[in-house]
């Protein structure tokens, strides 16, 4: 299975901060999972590719998420 992501961020800066901070949560990853982060200006491209069971990706997919979103809630109390 493989699930692509794709989120706009409102700068360049906000999408190289989010990444940032998701990045160490992406390894080390279990057998049978890859993920694939990537930043093209202001977004962000996740690929996750998983041979695993669905829910296994949908708990990775939601981890993903959760990291992403408490890093924008973050810098928003930040800044």
């Amino acid at each position: 299975m493989i699930v692509r992501i794709q989120l706009d961020f409102e700068s360049e800066e906000e999408a190289r901060r989010t990444l940032f901070a998701i990045s160490p949560d992406n390894s080390p990853l279990p057998e049978g999972l890859e993920i694939e982060c990537s930043l093209d200006k202001q977004k962000i491209n996740v690929t996750i590719r998983s041979s695993r069971s669905l829910e296994s990706l949908a708990a990775t997919l939601e981890d993903i998420m959760s990291a992403i979103d408490l890093s924008l809630r973050t810098s928003n109390s930040v800044d």
